[in-house]
This record gives structure tokens, C-alpha cells and sequence, in this order.
């Protein structure tokens, strides 16, 4: 039987972070031909080097991280808060209920919901409000409501405050593509103050090591999914 196409969006709060926790699993899913798409709440922009323009840095981030998603074959959006400034609020869900609607994402992936960043913290919250919203028939927008699975919660250093591995996908298959266009990110090799890309380069080896495959990402459910029904044992 073939293999339905799916399409995967992935929503961070800055550039870099769908990129990074879930970039091998987007790269897995471009291979297998589905739609892939990353939205960034915020450009990322006060991450910019001392001396650095941060609109200047914001427009640079933004053509990067369209430069990944190109070499996936997928969409890439931003919706331009301020880089620490994600707004707490209905504009945001709304805003993102908008795209969940006119993209139509079969599985949508975030932040987990403890971070010691507030921007990635805010985005989880108005994720899961927002996949709630544009499953609404009666919650009127410019487009028709649409369901999609999720939110699944990847694996962030700055977000790992309760997170608990439930879903293990084996990314084996989409590391080269990832590690390949990873580079493209100011980010990944750039911070002079934490090695992102040998840290979930890393990661995605130890992650592997426990499901007996040469590369893991991990994802984390809502409590309230981690539910394992059975006939018997």
C-alpha cells in the first residue's frame, strides 16, 4: 500500500530552533517526499554579534534559515515579533492559527513547555492554543478550520525542565541532508558561547544509541497523551 504524503510544520520561537531540535526529523520527511515547513515566532535578531546591526543580523537570519528549509524542499515563514519579546497573548495564537489553517500541517512540532527562555515558553502555549483554534468550525477566520496532530515537543537544552523521551524517531536517513544544510545557520557554528551544532549533533548519537540506530530525535507528549492502550500483555 503507498504511503500517504504527510506535511510537517515545525514552530519555533527564534531561527535555529525548529532547525536544530527536529532539523534531522523535517530532513527524514523531505525524503520521504511530504511537505516540510519551519515558522520562527521571532527573527532571532538580539542574538546578533557585538557591533552588528539587528536588523541588519535579523534579515541575514531569515535568508538562512530560507536557505535550510530551500534544501528541503519546503516553506519557511516568520512572523517578525522582536527577538525576546513573543507577546503572551490571542494575536499570537490567532496569528498562528492562521497559518496552521492556510498551510494545513498534517503534524505540528514546538517547544516543550518549560524553558528557562520565555520566547520558547510563550511559543509552546500559544501553539497548543492555537492547533486548538484552527480546529474550531465555529472559531471564524479568513480560512476554513483544519486539525492537525499535535503539538510534539522536541528536545531542547533550554527547554529540558520536566521533559520525558516518548516518541524516538529515527533520523539515520535525513542526518546527512541535516548536518549538510545545518550550515547554513549563523548559529550552529557561530555562538561564542554554547556549540549548538555538536550539541544536538551529539544528542542525536545518544538518542540513537537507545533505540539500537545510528541517530534519534526525541519528542515529548502532552501528560495527558501518554496513554498506551492494550488488549493484554
Amino acid at each position: 500500500m503507498d504511503r500517504k504524503k504527510k506535511h510537517i510544520m515545525a514552530v519555533g520561537a527564534h531561527i535555529g530552533d525548529a532547525e536544530l531540535t527536529c532539523g534531522k526529523t523535517l530532513a527524514v520527511h523531505s525524503l520521504l517526499g511530504d511537505a516540510v515547513t519551519t515558522v520562527a515566532v521571532t527573527a532571532g535578531e538580539r542574538g546578533a554579534p557585538p557591533g552588528r546591526d539587528t536588523a541588519e543580523f535579523a534579515a541575514y537570519n531569515k535568508k538562512c534559515a530560507e536557505e535550510f528549509i530551500g534544501a528541503l524542499g519546503g516553506n519557511f515563514i516568520c512572523l517578525g515579533y522582536p527577538d525576546g519579546e513573543a507577546p503572551d497573548n490571542e494575536e499570537l495564537r490567532r496569528r498562528l492559527c492562521d497559518v496552521i489553517r492556510a498551510e494545513k500541517p498534517d503534524v505540528i512540532l514546538t517547544h516543550w513547555q518549560n524553558s528557562l527562555h520565555k520566547d520558547h515558553s510563550v511559543t509552546s502555549r500559544a501553539v497548543e492554543d492555537a492547533v486548538f483554534y484552527a480546529a474550531l468550525r465555529d472559531f471564524e477566520r479568513e480560512s476554513p478550520p483544519h486539525w492537525a496532530e499535535g503539538p510534539y515537543y522536541a528536545e531542547n537544552w533550554e527547554d529540558s525542565h520536566g521533559f520525558v523521551p516518548y516518541i524516538f524517531i529515527d533520523v539515520s536517513a535525513g542526518y546527512d541532508l541535516w548536518f549538510e544544510h545545518i550550515q547554513k545557520l549563523w548559529l550552529t557554528n557561530n555562538s561564542p558561547w554554547f556549540k549548538y551544532r555538536d550539541y544536538y549533533d551529539a544528542l542525536s548519537r545518544s538518542r540513537g544509541v537507545l533505540i539500537h540506530k545510528e541517530r534519534a530525535e526525541c519528542f515529548a507528549v502532552s501528560p495527558y497523551s501518554m496513554k498506551l492502550v492494550k488488549d493484554s500483555f
